[in-house]
Parts: C-alpha cells; structure tokens; sequence
C-alpha cells in the first residue's frame, strides 16, 4: 500500500500542458480560451425569444410613427434589419432600404407571422427519427 498524495504506478499520468513563452503568447492563449468558453455562454434565440425581440421593436416602430417621424432611427434599423435577415432572407429583400415606419411596420407584422408559426411547430410533440443500425 502506497502512503497518501503518492500516485500509483499504474495510475494514468496527465500530459504536460505547454506553456507559453512569453507574454505575447501567454494574452494569445488566453483570448483563445475565452472565445471557446463564449461559445457556450451565447444565448440562444429560439422563436420564442425572437418573438419577444420583435414586439420590442415594433412598440419602437410605433413609437416612430406616433412622433410623426419621416424614418425609423438607426439603432432601431440595425436591430430590424438583424431580426428579419434571421427569419427570411425574402423578407430582407422585401424590407430593402426603406426606412419610413409604415413599411417597417408592415414587414415586423410579417416577421412576427412566421415567429408564431416557427413557435407553434416547436412546441409540438414530433415522432423521433429511426436510424437504421443494419441498413437492409
């Protein structure tokens, strides 16, 4: 029996883990292993939540037309233009450039319509896939 803290001889050993010479290499590493544990910490927008953001910007949008604003401000367009290219590309093409409230609007409304249908078919129960382990 071995006394405690020393390893057996058949226990599997770690590999090395290199270093980094210098500072440069040390702040490389460390930017690598922050954007690998980011990956994991990054919400995920569903339909729902997608749902939720777009009534945000449509309260926005209406905001805009009750100030009788000619065009929907820029950071309420970048977001728009962010949400709708996520749900249809169609529909970005349809948004296009214009920025009057009336055709944001009209184009949320239609944003929203596929939200709810993408939400709904989520949240049914689906029959799984059967793989085939012996293909005959």
């Amino acid at each position: 029996m071995l006394p405690l803290g020393v390893p057996s001889p058949t226990a599997p050993t770690a590999a090395p883990v290199p270093v980094a010479a210098g500072p440069i290499e040390r702040a490389v590493a460390a930017i690598a292993a922050a954007r690998r544990a980011a990956a994991f910490r990054r919400p995920r927008r569903g339909p729902r939540q997608r749902l939720l953001w777009s009534d945000a910007l449509l309260e926005q949008v209406e905001r805009c037309r009750l100030e009788a604003l000619p065009l929907v401000p820029g950071t309420v367009w970048s977001d728009v233009v962010r949400l709708v290219a996520t749900v249809d590309p169609h529909l970005r093409l349809r948004l296009g450039t214009n920025r009057h409230p009336d055709h944001v609007g009209r184009v949320l409304f239609e944003t929203q319509a596929r939200l709810m249908l993408a939400s709904r078919g989520e949240r049914e129960r689906h029959v799984a896939e059967i793989i085939q382990l012996f293909p005959s």
